[in-house]
């Protein structure tokens, strides 16, 4: 009997898949090293199929560099095999899970849960952006330089084709769908994303945002308190907790401010001076909603805050 259609592809099977697909490009476009001859026998299976057909790799024009095995670099169980947009690309020698480590703020992103999966289905988001030749395709990216709502979305969608339980694009797919106001589809994304990545804090928090959007703030008020409980130790659960406070005092609960605004001290006594920071730069660069909302939170942590009462009243006289 045939494989169907929408069962994933073996390990063996989806290694030949995606150097077909890196096949289907002009010389130049990818360069493959040669096959690796021997690999520790502590890596995943998956990494070991990839790199027994090139050892390391560099794909449309840098966008993804494989380092060769002997570059790998190991931290406790992850290997760094690579980097792609300046970030690290890492894979768990335990589960086998891909991680990227965004190098600007340090953040782990999941991006997949097995290697050749996850490589495959990168190779065929990309083929949104590139023709063969390895130009982009016209109409990929908008008058700012991003890429169009459309095609953000679709990227994310052919990496989740091959890897179903992925968490950061599926979590991206979710943001794109909210910028270009499909609320209810992005909605099931994020919810998908918090029911199989339950620690994943920003998911939950950016779930929060939009049920809020959405005018439910009971329901976003637990959703930001559960961006804090993903990892209570996490640097940003303060913050998380100050902006359920928040959520609090727009719904007019006051005995639940007074709760999470205690949590949120708790967890952060520099919150407020960092938030008010923060909104006094968003208004200095003219994003005068994201000024509010801090201006928000920090009331909502330290009601008699002098400098976020003024702050307030120049936003709200439009100074």
């Amino acid at each position: 009997m045939s494989r169907r259609s929408n069962e994933p592809a073996g390990v063996d099977e989806a290694v030949d898949r995606l150097v077909a697909a890196l096949a289907h490009y002009q010389d130049g476009v990818h360069r493959l090293g040669d096959p690796a001859s021997a690999l520790d026998a502590d890596l995943p299976p998956a990494l070991v199929a990839v790199y027994h057909q090139f050892d390391g790799a560099d794909l449309f024009h840098d966008a993804l560099t494989l380092y060769p095995s002997s570059g790998w670099t190991r931290d406790h169980r992850r290997v760094r095999v690579g980097e792609m947009g300046g970030d690290g690309l890492w894979v768990d020698l335990d589960g086998g899970e891909v991680w990227r480590m965004e190098e600007d703020t340090g953040e782990w992103l999941e991006e997949g849960t097995r290697f050749e999966r996850w490589l495959w289905g990168w190779i065929d988001a990309e083929a949104v952006l590139y023709e063969r030749d390895g130009e982009f395709r016209s109409g990929v990216i908008d008058p700012e330089g991003n890429l169009t709502s459309e095609i953000a979305i679709e990227h994310e969608r052919k990496l989740l084709r091959r890897d179903r339980g992925a968490a950061a694009p599926r979590w991206r797919l979710a943001r794109a769908l909210a910028r270009d106001g499909k609320l209810e589809a992005a909605r099931q994304e994020f919810e998908t994303v918090v029911e199989e990545h339950p620690r994943f804090a920003w998911a939950w928090y950016d779930l929060a945002r939009l049920s809020e959007a959405l005018g439910e703030l009971g329901g976003a008020r637990d959703e930001a308190v559960a961006a804090a409980d993903a990892d209570p130790a996490y640097e940003h659960a303060g913050f998380f907790l100050g902006w359920a406070a928040r959520l609090a005092v727009l719904a007019g609960d006051e005995a639940a401010r007074v709760e999470l605004a205690a949590r949120a001290r708790t967890a952060d006594e520099a919150l407020a001076r960092r938030q008010l920071d923060g909104a006094r730069a968003s208004l200095e660069a003219g994003e005068l909603d994201a000024a509010r909302e801090l201006v928000q939170l920090v009331l909502a942590v330290e009601p008699r805050d002098l400098a976020a009462l003024d702050l307030k009243r120049k936003l709200d006289q439009g100074d």
